[in-house]
């Protein structure tokens, strides 16, 4: 079956010229020219990812993230944002609305379809056998806390943490480096393809994000201040 991807786009042409580019690679494409239009349609054919500019004639593409992943069934969605828009602060703040890649135009055809197959593959491998934990080499264990690589997978006391790919990254270099110290400079080398047009601000968001989801284990990620982060594992 084809994977699904939802166009948000106002400009016709782009979003017919978008709708060419996913096509050719064997995705189910459907356009849209304003979130409302999106939202009303995801009620009763859910897509596995959307891609979206930040400007919509009706909301915003960061009121269309908050309110996709305010509902439970539709949180899982990876949603790309598509936009003119390169400063730090809209990077941020899409990241801190829970958007899964942020593509700034003018694009690289090759580049845009690489990085949205990465987050389809993410999203695959993040719900593959998700009802349960494997036992694998790579499992990273700190008490109840359990980090599958292979499978993109978190668990904190079996319970299942939906991470974004970012979160998962971050998550990960910093525990399987347990006790090690980088700064943030360092963490954004591993973690972003293009991590010289982010800001060191973006690492500390994502350390914020990070530490909520994984509740009383978040404070494992230590803030080496005027240096950067480590994660130190400590019994409760």
């Amino acid at each position: 079956m084809k994977e699904k991807i939802f166009i948000i786009e106002n400009k016709k042409e782009l979003a017919e010229s978008l709708e060419s580019i996913l096509s050719k690679e064997g995705f189910e494409v459907h356009k849209f020219y304003s979130g409302a239009s999106a939202l009303n349609k995801i009620k009763t054919n859910k897509p596995d990812l959307i891609l979206t500019d930040l400007m919509l004639p009706d909301l915003s593409g960061l009121q269309l993230c908050k309110e996709i992943n305010e509902t439970e069934e539709n949180s899982g969605i990876p949603i790309v944002i598509l936009t003119v828009r390169n400063d730090e602060y809209d990077i941020l703040n899409a990241f801190n609305f829970g958007c899964a890649d942020y593509i700034t135009k003018p694009f690289n055809e090759k580049i845009l379809v690489a990085r949205v197959k990465a987050c389809l593959s993410f999203k695959s491998d993040k719900n593959y056998q998700k009802s349960h934990e494997g036992e694998d080499e790579n499992i990273l264990k700190f008490a109840e806390l359990k980090i599958n690589p292979e499978r993109y997978e978190v668990y904190v006391n079996k319970k299942f943490i939906d991470l974004t790919p970012l979160e998962f990254k971050l998550l990960y270099f910093l525990a399987k480096n347990q006790g090690k110290v980088f700064n943030r400079s360092q963490i954004l080398e591993e973690i972003y393809e293009n991590y010289y047009n982010q800001g060191d601000r973006s690492i500390d968001i994502l350390v914020n994000r990070l530490r909520k989801k994984l509740e009383d284990y978040g404070n494992w990620i230590e803030t080496i201040y005027g240096v950067g982060y480590s994660f130190k594992f400590c019994t409760h």
